[in-house]
């Protein structure tokens, strides 16, 4: 896929025609990023977003040796967006969960494509009100759901019009700040309980 389809992908840009597109591909810096390299860190000064054009970002917060998972990205997606209009620090960790390709917008060139297209910023407010509900529900599911409840949960949200997911086991975990050990109990729970199938990887919904 063409960097100029890429574009297209990202929310914040899908109104854009093509000419607009070339514009904003010209302030774009691209960089690979190696499994386990920071994109960026919470101690880090927010200079722009990112786009994931390839690979997986997970971003997560960590104190005192504990490490709590806010979200796997996954192409094509915008990351560090919230920390760029602060212009502070970004306020958590990103890196890669494998080898992944990142381009980088500094923010006074993002703030300069909103001012000539209006239409971005009602975009970008979107996003940033996804990102919270989807903080305010991880908030909820590690507060006041158990694991198997926080598993199922997170299945039938990612679920397609066939009610199946690919599920990954590791990548679950991360998502849900639960081991390994303990989202293979729930899915086996689940699966007792007849609410879901499994098949391979793939994850079917009963009810």
């Amino acid at each position: 896929m063409s960097l100029l389809h890429q574009l297209k992908s990202v929310s914040i840009f899908s109104s854009l025609s093509e000419r607009e597109l070339y514009e904003i591909e010209s302030y774009l810096i691209g960089k690979k990023y190696l499994n386990g390299e920071m994109v960026f860190s919470s101690y880090e000064t927010a200079r722009g977003v990112f786009i994931l054009t390839e690979g997986k970002v997970k971003l997560y917060k960590a104190f005192k040796g504990k490490e709590q998972t806010l979200r796997i990205f996954t192409p094509i997606s915008m990351l560090g967006e919230a920390g760029a209009f602060k212009g502070e620090h970004y306020p958590a960790n990103a890196i890669a969960i494998e080898n992944s390709y990142l381009f980088f917008l500094e923010t006074g060139n993002l703030i300069k494509i909103i001012e000539r297209y209006p239409k971005i910023s009602l975009k970008m407010l979107g996003i940033l009100s996804e990102r919270l509900y989807h903080l305010v529900n991880l908030v909820e599911n590690l507060t006041l759901k158990d694991a198997v409840s926080r598993v199922y949960e997170y299945i039938k949200q990612k679920t397609d019009e066939k009610k199946e997911v690919l599920f990954k086991t590791t990548l679950v975990a991360m998502e849900l700040g639960l081991t390994v050990e303990t989202v293979s109990r729930a899915i086996s729970t689940l699966k007792k309980s007849g609410k879901i199938e499994k098949i391979g990887k793939i994850i079917k919904v009963n009810r």
